[in-house]
């Protein structure tokens, strides 16, 4: 089975700001892994990067777990409506094999 690990800032790419507050956020997202995927794990993460111009970013994200056979298209179309979503440039995406049960 794979396991799908989705990374979401939340600052807007052209602002460089949170346009949704981290509950809105979840909210959307929550949404969005329903209706693309039917399932997942949701939790708050934080995550630090440098901009090319040198400006170090703090930055609330979301990691969007899920795990499952065949799902690439469908994780796939979730990134890209996420990506519209909340106006972001890239979003970070592992997949990893896994031997996952439940239990």
């Amino acid at each position: 089975m794979k396991n799908y690990t989705i990374l979401l800032g939340l600052n807007d790419k052209d602002s460089k700001t949170q346009k949704y507050d981290t509950i809105e956020a979840y909210k959307i997202a929550n949404n969005l892994v329903l209706s693309r995927i039917g399932y997942g794990t949701i939790s708050q993460a934080y995550g630090i990067y440098t901009h090319t111009n040198g400006t170090p970013v703090m930055e609330n994200s979301l990691r969007i777990e899920i795990a499952g056979d065949e799902l690439q298209d469908k994780v796939n179309g979730l990134i890209k409506a996420l990506k519209e979503v909340f106006n972001q440039e890239t979003v970070m995406l592992s997949v990893t094999e896994s031997a996952i049960s439940f239990i």
